[in-house]
C-alpha cells in the first residue's frame, strides 16, 4: 500500500498537469492505479502470450479472484483447474492436471512444477502486480515521463472505448547486482519492480525460491520491459490490454475480457467441491 501512495504522489508531483488535458499520461496512470489499489475481486477470460526458451507460448484461462485474503480458481483452454484458498492452505494450491494419472495434487505455487514454462506465479494474477511494475517504470523515468510516455488516443478494444498508451524506455538494459543476506530471485524481482524471469533465465545455478549467495554478483533488467503498449479501460479503469518488448523483442501479451471487479463471490466458489468444478 505505501509503494501505491508513494507512486500516486510521484506520478502527481513530477510535473503539473495542464487543465482540460484529458489526454495527460500522468493524470491517466495516476487514476489507474488508484482503481487498482480499490479492486478487491475481478473475474475474467485472459488471453496471454508469453516468451519462454525463444518461443511464444500462448494460453486462455478463466479466472475468478479475491485479493485478501487471496482466493482463486482458474481453468485454462486445457483443461487445467487451480484452486488457491489461502483461508484453507497457505502454502499450496490444488491442481486438476485433466491429464495422466488423472488424480488431484496439491503443489507449491511458486516450486519450479507449477512455475515451468510461466513467466507469473498464480500470486501475480489480477491488477496489483501490474500496477506495481507501472510505477516502477515512473519511477525510472522521472524527469523524462514525457518523453517516454505517449498518450495515443482513444481505441476500441472489445468492443469498448479505451486510453492508448504508450512506453519506450531506450535505456533499456542488464546491470550487475550484488546480492543481500537472505535474497532470492522473487524478493529481488519485488525490490526492484523487474519480472523473476529473466533474473532466473539470465543468471546461472539460481532457484526462484533458494536464498542466492550473499555478495554473489547477477544481472537483472533495470526496467520491466523496453517497451509497452496499453489499454486502459474508460469506464472500469483499469488496463485492459498489455503487451511488452525487451532486448529481444517481443516478451509477453495479457487481455483481459468480459472482466466483471468487486462482486460478491459465494464462499464455495472457492472450494473444490463447487458445481461445475472437476477436482
Amino acid at each position: 500500500m505505501r509503494f501505491f501512495v508513494f507512486i500516486l504522489f510521484l506520478v502527481f508531483t513530477l510535473q503539473p498537469i495542464k487543465a482540460g488535458t484529458q489526454s495527460s499520461c500522468r493524470h491517466l496512470i495516476a487514476s489507474m492505479i488508484e482503481t487498482i489499489m480499490h479492486v478487491k475481486s475481478a473475474s475474467y477470460t485472459l488471453h496471454a502470450a508469453e516468451r519462454i526458451k525463444g518461443k511464444i507460448l500462448r494460453a486462455s484461462s478463466q479466472i475468478k479472484l479475491h485479493v485478501s485474503p487471496r482466493q482463486l480458481y482458474f481453468k485454462n483452454n486445457a483443461g487445467v483447474e487451480v484452486l488457491y484458498n489461502e483461508l484453507n492452505d497457505a502454502e499450496e494450491a490444488l491442481i486438476n492436471p485433466n491429464a495422466f494419472p488423472y488424480i488431484n495434487l496439491k503443489l507449491d505455487p511458486f516450486r519450479s512444477i507449477m512455475r515451468n514454462n510461466q513467466h507469473h506465479t498464480i500470486f501475480e494474477l489480477g491488477f496489483h502486480q501490474i500496477g506495481g511494475i507501472l510505477g516502477n517504470a515512473v519511477k525510472q523515468s522521472e524527469l523524462n515521463f514525457e518523453k517516454w510516455f505517449t498518450y495515443m488516443g482513444v481505441i476500441k478494444f472489445n468492443n469498448k472505448d479505451c486510453h492508448k498508451i504508450y512506453f519506450e524506455y531506450p535505456d533499456f538494459k542488464y546491470v550487475k547486482y550484488t546480492v543481500h543476506k537472505k535474497e532470492t530471485v522473487r524478493s529481488i524481482a519485488q525490490k526492484l519492480g523487474v519480472g523473476e524471469y529473466r533474473i532466473l533465465q539470465n543468471n546461472t545455478n539460481i532457484s526462484y525460491t533458494d536464498y542466492i549467495k550473499e555478495g554473489r554478483v547477477i544481472l537483472v533488467p533495470n526496467v520491466y520491459a523496453s517497451k509497452t503498449l496499453m489499454y486502459i479501460d474508460k469506464e472500469l479503469n483499469l488496463p485492459v490490454y498489455i503487451k511488452a518488448f525487451d532486448d529481444q523483442g517481443f516478451y509477453e501479451s495479457y487481455e483481459f475480457y468480459d472482466l466483471k471487479i468487486n462482486m460478491n463471490f459465494h464462499a464455495k466458489e472457492f472450494d473444490k467441491s463447487f458445481a461445475g468444478y472437476g477436482f
